[in-house]
């Protein structure tokens, strides 16, 4: 199995169960992390930070890999992101490129989505809006 392939399988399992400490087997302790609506994070560590923000406010969040493409130094990874806000559904289509360092953790990953979806099922949700003020404010 090739580098990417073995990444993309990796980065799948996670998405059926996503936990904090599960990010470890997909990324390196010094990964960069670039996302709309996040602050660009520049450890594993701040990278957990941020995601332990969106399972506050998405807790049942998961992904569906759709296809993917290895790249000159990683791959990109085209998915659907799913869950509840305040009891809501919402979903949103996503394209992460990932470099794959040697020992085939990601050393970055860039992640490319339209945040509308995101933004107008919180505005729905007034239950919402002092978790997602909060995730805000920690930037």
């Amino acid at each position: 199995m090739s580098d990417a392939a073995d990444f993309v399988a990796r980065f799948s399992a996670y998405w059926r169960a996503p936990t904090l400490d599960g990010l470890d087997a997909v990324l390196a302790p010094d990964a960069r992390l670039v996302a709309p609506l996040t602050p660009t994070a520049h450890s594993l560590a701040e990278g957990k930070r941020t995601f332990a923000s969106l399972l506050e406010l998405m807790p049942d969040l998961g992904a569906e890999v759709h296809s993917w493409g290895a790249t000159e130094d990683g791959v990109l990874i085209e998915f659907t992101l799913s869950g509840t806000v305040a009891g809501a559904p919402i979903s949103w289509g996503a394209v992460d490129r990932f470099v794959i360092g040697a020992d085939g953790l990601a050393t970055e990953r860039v992640s490319y989505f339209d945040t509308g979806a995101i933004l107008a099922s919180v505005a729905r949700q007034p239950r919402t809006w002092p978790g997602f003020l909060r995730s805000r404010l920690r930037r």
